[in-house]
């Protein structure tokens, strides 16, 4: 029962971290927050509203924050954190913009940031057929994609 009850609390706590917030902070870290997970963002799913903001906050540092160009909505202005630095993007149009650490990309670190009703179910066949994306980028995208959608 005990358990039960775990698992329930658990998965509500998922549910409510994936609504969209005004504002959201992503932490950039060498570390992962999940069991032997190195370089990630956190989080890696990020919804926000129309005109919503995303402060990126450099934990450890080496990281930076630019888009996915193969997979970013077009017409969309590009994303960019320097490295060690702290910042605040905001976005005024609804899409899902994929971001990464330059230097550890090949490593996994991306993350999705998710505005207002953005078609998930769109974007992840795009992301198998990404130029210049390395295989374990791939899967994550692929991954979050799926598990935001």
């Amino acid at each position: 029962m005990i358990r039960f009850l775990l698992t329930a609390m658990l998965a509500t706590t998922s549910l409510s971290a994936v609504a969209a917030e005004p504002a959201a902070t992503v932490r950039e870290l060498n570390r992962g927050p999940g069991q032997d997970e190195t370089f990630a963002y956190d989080p890696a799913i990020i919804r926000i509203p129309v005109g919503g903001s995303v402060r990126f906050e450099p934990t450890d540092k080496g990281h930076n924050v630019t888009p996915i160009q193969s997979l970013w909505p077009a017409g969309s202005p590009p994303v960019t954190v320097p490295f060690n630095a702290e910042g605040t993007v905001t976005f005024e149009r609804p899409g899902v913009y994929p971001v990464q650490c330059t230097p550890h990309t090949g490593l996994g670190m991306v993350a999705l940031i998710v505005v207002g009703d953005a078609d998930l179910a769109a974007f992840a066949p795009r992301v198998p057929s990404a130029s210049g994306l390395a295989p374990k980028a791939k899967a994550k995208l692929s991954a979050l994609a799926g598990a935001a959608g």
